[in-house]
């Protein structure tokens, strides 16, 4: 075999298993959206029959999901020569957490979401790749964004990152209480982990989406800190906000704005005297290779398929796409006017930590 040949077999075994993981994720996103993975936790092991009739949709249906899940190595079954009706279904110890635990650090159900809200966007995709336009995902991006980066928002961010910024750590307990901004905010969970583990400080989120504002507030009242955190479809500069806040928070959006210099302008105004932006963004290689790390190759998966065209809305886009190195940061937040980036020694698997400062 010629080495042509060799690579040709390769990319043809190599698209034929991403495509058939792609059909499986589209089978994942199915279990999740009905509650099947749900109900079989609290109820199984399930004929197809009780799963049909405990998630309220059609037998015929169930029978497929089900084993096609068993064949996929999703699900156990316990006696595949029973008669199709008669087989019972389970989840197989360790599996139910990726599955349905949205605030486990293994949970796979938002990326499943955002793999089909791209899906969805493509014939939107195709239209901005010859216009030069933008594309919004919609509703299910919105809420897979939010539970991607929930498990370490909950469960990292106020209870080991900023403790160990130790002036901040500070400040966030001191008198008189500190004021937050969490720019971006999404569905809040920056917010709201942030006043879970600083019980003296107000939060004040932002953002231009009514729908993400809608999931922040009611998050915000779930767990319980909705006194001292609002969220409101508000742009961060609005001049009555100058010199109000101690701390903002941007989390994953920078590299999604149109205009990130001006962003970046209305946040330093809106800090106080010595006040500081805490920015998370990816964690890219400091310059283009190829081949790529896998999780470069991820970022740019994301940029052209998402990041990219959620940034380009407007006829002054700078572009800038999930792949924004950190000298692209940097020269962004010095446009803006901050003396200095600090990247921070916060250790994450995909994101990078930046700590400016307004002096």
């Amino acid at each position: 075999m010629t080495a042509s040949e060799e690579a040709r077999d390769a990319l043809v075994e190599r698209l034929s298993q991403a495509a058939l993981g792609m059909g499986e994720i589209l089978t994942v996103y199915l279990g999740d959206k009905l509650g099947l993975y749900r109900t079989l936790a609290d109820a199984g092991p399930l004929t197809s029959s009780e799963l049909a009739s405990g998630a309220d949709i059609f037998e015929r249906y169930a029978r497929e999901w089900l084993e096609q899940q068993a064949a996929a190595g999703i699900l156990e079954v316990d006696d595949v020569a029973a008669a199709e009706g008669n087989r019972r279904y389970s989840l197989p110890e360790g599996h139910a957490e990726p599955l349905l635990d949205v605030e486990s650090p293994y949970s796979m159900a938002p990326l499943v979401k955002m793999v089909v809200a791209l899906v969805g966007a493509m014939p939107r995709l195709l239209e901005a790749f010859r216009s030069g336009g933008g594309v919004a995902h919609g509703r299910d991006m919105t809420e897979a964004l939010a539970d991607f980066n929930r498990p370490w928002l909950v469960g990292s961010l106020g209870t080991e990152y900023l403790p160990s910024i130790q002036d901040l750590h500070e400040r966030l307990q001191a008198d008189p209480p500190a004021k937050v901004a969490d720019v971006a905010s999404g569905a809040g969970w920056a917010g709201i982990s942030l006043a879970r583990a600083y019980p003296k400080i107000t939060v004040d989120g932002f953002d231009l989406d009514e729908f993400s504002i809608e999931l922040a507030n009611q998050n915000a009242r779930e767990a319980g800190v909705s006194d001292r955190v609002r969220f409101e479809v508000r742009d961060a500069g609005d001049p009555s906000l100058e010199g109000r806040y101690d701390l903002a928070i941007v989390v994953e959006a920078i590299h999604d704005m149109s205009d990130p210099v001006s962003v970046l302008a209305n946040i330093r105004r809106n800090l106080t005297w010595g006040g500081a932006l805490i920015a998370a963004d990816e964690l890219t290689e400091d310059a283009f290779t190829a081949p790529a790390s896998e999780l470069e190759r991820f970022d740019y998966v994301f940029s052209v398929l998402c990041c990219l065209p959620e940034g380009m809305d407007a006829d002054t886009s700078v572009g800038t796409g999930t792949v924004m190195r950190r000298s692209t940061f940097e020269r962004y937040a010095k446009e803006a006017g901050f003396d200095a980036v600090e990247v921070l020694p916060i250790e994450h698997e995909s994101l990078r930590f930046y700590r400016l400062h307004r002096a």
